[in-house]
């Protein structure tokens, strides 16, 4: 299971944030850690924490206790609020080692305790451990969340994604759009190269949706040759142009399996969400009729009108 994690998450993948007002306390710990490979990053204060750590999102997180400004107890007490950043495994560097003291720190939400004056093996065991933890639990949930062949979220963990983006179109009034896709005549395909080509055929395109999104948007298998796509922040008209350039990029590249290449188009529904009392179901259920219509119509194309 170790060798698996390590396979997984290699060193050189995980980032260390160290946050404290003491430079040399931070020469120290990112030389040693370079040692073993792990990248860092570096907070000199708790307002710098609290301002980094959504951007970059570390690893895991080496905390001073005593800093200037916000302690290392209340940059825990937040991390721990935020729903993106909770679980960051959260390791306090500290001079104070009373019982009081990590009583009230484990009681924020941290791991584990690193002592000053630091003991570098000691640090290294400790980091050691809550990352091989941390990447255990990611392995955990990526499994729970993701389809198992392509990788892409699976239709549990989408229908989550667009609730949350439902629920932020509520604050801030930005519709979002969804595409509802199709594999065109996928069971040609699986008759005709058989279903291990077929299986190919969906993690290519799969790749394909990933490399031709933007960083926000959000791609699910949703069963089948069936693919959604969650576009925050877009209209109707937007994800048309989305689905259309998804679409030629998938046209234009053949699919090469065992040396036969297979030619793949892709269909496509879109529905806008721009009214907080509409149910979500309603808008994929529209998204889907409009694929339907494309299928009907000729396939290899978006449809954004009818219902």
């Amino acid at each position: 299971m170790l060798l698996d994690i390590e396979k997984l998450f290699p060193p050189e993948s995980m980032t260390i944030m160290i946050v404290d007002d003491t430079k040399a306390n931070i020469d120290i710990l990112r030389k040693f850690l370079a040692k073993f490979g792990f990248k860092t990053t570096v907070a000199l204060n708790g307002e710098m924490a609290l301002e980094l750590i959504p951007k970059l999102k570390p690893d895991l997180i080496l905390l001073d206790v005593m800093m200037p400004g916000i302690s290392g107890y209340d940059v825990c007490i937040r991390l721990k609020k935020d729903a993106e950043l909770k679980n960051i495994p959260v390791i306090f560097i500290t001079a104070k080692g009373e019982t009081e003291d990590v009583v009230e720190g484990f009681g924020v939400g941290a791991v584990d305790f690193i002592m000053k004056p630091f003991r570098l093996e000691e640090v290294y065991a400790r980091v050691k451990a809550h990352l091989t933890l941390s990447a255990a639990i990611k392995k955990l949930t990526q499994d729970n969340e993701t389809d198992s062949l392509t990788g892409l979220f699976n239709r549990r963990t989408f229908l989550q994604k667009i609730e949350n983006e439902a629920m932020r179109f509520k604050r801030n009034q930005k519709p979002f759009s969804i595409l509802f896709g199709d594999i065109d005549l996928f069971k040609k395909i699986n008759d005709t190269y058989g279903h291990a080509a077929g299986d190919a055929v969906l993690v290519n395109v799969s790749e394909l949706l990933n490399t031709g999104k933007r960083e926000i948007d959000q791609v699910a298998r949703w069963g089948g040759e069936e693919f959604l796509i969650l576009l925050p922040e877009t209209d109707l008209n937007g994800a048309v142009l989305h689905g259309n350039k998804i679409r030629e990029l998938i046209s234009e590249k053949s699919i090469t399996h065992e040396g036969q290449e297979i030619q793949v188009t892709m269909s496509f529904g879109a529905s806008e969400y721009n009214d907080g009392s509409t149910q979500i179901e309603k808008t994929i259920d529209l998204a889907d009729r409009r694929l339907y219509l494309a299928k009907e119509s000729g396939r290899n194309k978006v449809v954004s009108e009818g219902t």
